[in-house]
């Protein structure tokens, strides 16, 4: 009996080995030889399902990126507002000892999108899923009554993209100061800025939580 082959599972494999050599040698290290080597597969096998290192690119590029637009909707599913907006800043930054891998790729591919005019449109449509997602989370928020009377929503839309990319690049750059608990504490803040609750307000409420 001939062997059943998932073709779809077999474009994911390949697609996730290009995240691997990544994570483990940088994105120079991307051939398609490096990435046949990592997958386990022969040259021939990879061309067949991409026929060059740029369709491969571009399947990895959005492989990464809808699969965390994916778990963002999982997440923030049957919450709205702020609640949300908490929930999908906690699935975007890099919790966890896996996380600086993950953000090493994502960094990676951004770099690869300024030089890469293809890649770098598939990038900006991505970022404006996500922005208007923030948006949408910021709309409900002034909505229900949460969001400070005093924040406007584009603004604040600039701000949490910011703050969610920039914790990327420190968990990169400067992993020892993108700990867990920093990372926690600095959505607890934005959330609390975001309502219209001072600082002072907030390690007030920490230390009486303690």
């Amino acid at each position: 009996m001939p062997k059943i082959v998932d073709h779809d599972e077999r474009r994911t494999h390949i697609v996730e080995a290009v995240t691997q050599i990544i994570i483990n040698h940088g994105f120079e290290r991307v051939t398609m030889r490096e990435i046949a080597a990592e997958a386990g597969y022969a040259h021939g096998a990879i061309t067949r399902y991409f026929p060059n290192k740029q369709s491969l690119l571009t399947a990895a590029f959005l492989h990464v990126f809808n699969g965390s637009h994916e778990r963002t909707i999982a997440r923030c599913a049957g919450v709205r507002g702020l609640e949300a907006l908490r929930r999908m800043s906690e699935e975007l930054l890099p919790f966890e000892e896996a996380g600086p891998q993950k953000s090493r790729v994502v960094l990676s591919f951004w770099d690869r999108a300024a030089q890469d005019p293809e890649l770098w449109e598939i990038h900006h449509d991505n970022i404006l899923k996500r922005r208007d997602l923030i948006r949408r989370f910021l709309a409900e928020a002034r909505e229900d009554g949460e969001l400070a009377p005093d924040h406007d929503i584009e603004n604040e839309v600039n701000r949490v993209s910011a703050h969610n990319a920039g914790w990327q690049m420190m968990a990169v750059l400067t992993p020892e100061a993108a700990t867990d608990p920093a990372m926690h504490a600095s959505i607890d803040a934005m959330i609390a800025e975001l309502r219209g609750e001072r600082p002072a307000a907030i390690a007030g409420a920490r230390d009486a939580a303690a």
